[in-house]
């Protein structure tokens, strides 16, 4: 049975399975959603140069033209390899993966080397809660040393697969060197960067424990003493209830006895003495009015701070729902944003395939490259089905 000298298998849709803390991790679904994972296998056995290699696409908190993220895992650093092919795939990958599929067990030496573009600012940060967690499991990825990739079943056969192992067993592969496996050309020439993902920093114990202040609204208008109506000053109100205990008090002291003679007393219906008798009854009509003036202004306060406190209750529900109005708003401008974004990599993409395309429109090895890779695409996309 003949060997294969050449195996080229480019950018196939992948997904990555892992163990962490005990439990099977995996990652199917990149950012967006409507990309796939995307896996390179390269490998020359006459020259003993191999690649390995994973694209994750990603969006970056640093906006730029390149949105993706590269696991390159080293030959040098690759212990065994192992495969399975027929393999029913778990039901997390069912969503990527309607049929059987490949298995190809990778146990690394040392973890593999993360790539990302070379305006990307350290720490990495995500540009959205799906990249977040995207980002999140490609930290973990990149700290273990053994991990599973899964592809369409018969991209490559078995010979194939078995060349790949026998060359990892004899630890014979050495990674491509060139111009074209310079991270300094990556990401359509504007060049990569190593980097480490840093795990998201628990919160310390003093953020922890502490007490969080309730949220304030900055536009809620505080409460005022007054209010807007008939005036009344909670103040002068307090003294003119003051004055009224202080009459009742007056009113219920004993009086003191007349010292006049009796037969003096006899002689009533005086003036002064109708204006002494009809004092008790004035003061008595008095401290009745104030008592009803009194009851009528709590009930009037009360009700305008019950019409008070609707009102600003009112006014923070018109806040909640413009802050969630705008934060929409914010959300379909940034979806607008990645979906240009998205647009103008893919135009640079095609400019870039189209400028080498005509570059090597002349050129005989050219051509015969072309055809080779056009040969291969239509040959795998029929054994895919």
């Amino acid at each position: 049975m003949t060997t294969p000298s050449c195996i080229n298998l480019e950018q196939t849709t992948a997904a990555i399975e892992w163990q962490w803390n005990g439990a099977t991790r995996t990652l199917v679904i990149p950012d967006p959603t409507n990309s796939t994972i995307r896996f390179t296998a390269r490998l020359d056995i006459t020259q003993h140069r191999a690649l390995f290699e994973i694209v994750i696409p990603i969006r970056f908190k640093d906006k730029g033209t390149a949105s993706a993220i590269y696991l390159r895992m080293s030959p040098l650093f690759i212990n065994s390899f192992d495969f399975s092919t027929k393999t029913e795939p778990p039901e997390t990958l069912k969503t990527t993966f309607d049929s059987v599929t490949t298995s190809l067990d990778l146990q690394l030496t040392k973890t593999v080397a993360v790539l990302v573009p070379i305006y990307v600012k350290e720490p990495v940060s995500a540009a959205r809660p799906r990249s977040g967690k995207v980002l999140d499991s490609l930290c973990e990825l990149s700290r273990v040393t053994a991990l599973r990739v899964y592809i369409r079943d018969s991209l490559l056969s078995d010979d194939q697969l078995r060349s790949i192992r026998d060359e990892v067993h004899q630890r014979n592969l050495e990674p491509f060197s060139g111009p074209d496996y310079d991270i300094s050309r990556m990401f359509a020439g504007n060049g990569a960067k190593a980097t480490v993902l840093a795990p998201v920093a628990p919160p310390s114990y003093e953020k922890s424990t502490s007490l969080q202040p309730a949220p304030s609204y900055e536009r809620k208008r505080p409460r005022q003493n007054t209010i807007e109506g008939p005036k009344y000053n909670v103040d002068e109100m307090w003294k003119r209830l003051c004055m009224l205990e202080s009459t009742i008090a007056e009113i219920r002291e004993p009086r003191a006895e007349s010292t006049k003679p009796r037969d003096e007393k006899q002689e009533l219906r005086d003036p002064q003495a109708q204006a002494e008798n009809a004092e008790p009854v004035d003061q008595s009509q008095m401290v009745q009015k104030l008592s009803a003036e009194n009851s009528q202004l709590r009930d009037r306060v009360s009700c305008l701070e019950s019409k008070l406190a609707a009102l600003v209750d009112k006014h923070e529900s018109l806040e909640r729902e413009i802050a969630g109005l705008r934060d929409s708003q914010d959300a379909t401008n940034y979806e607008e944003d990645a979906a240009v974004i998205s647009i103008r990599e893919d135009i640079k993409a095609l400019e870039d395939r189209a400028d080498y395309i005509e570059r090597g429109k002349d050129d005989d090895d050219f051509a015969k490259k072309l055809k080779e890779e056009v040969f291969h695409e239509l040959a795998a996309r029929v054994s895919a089905g």
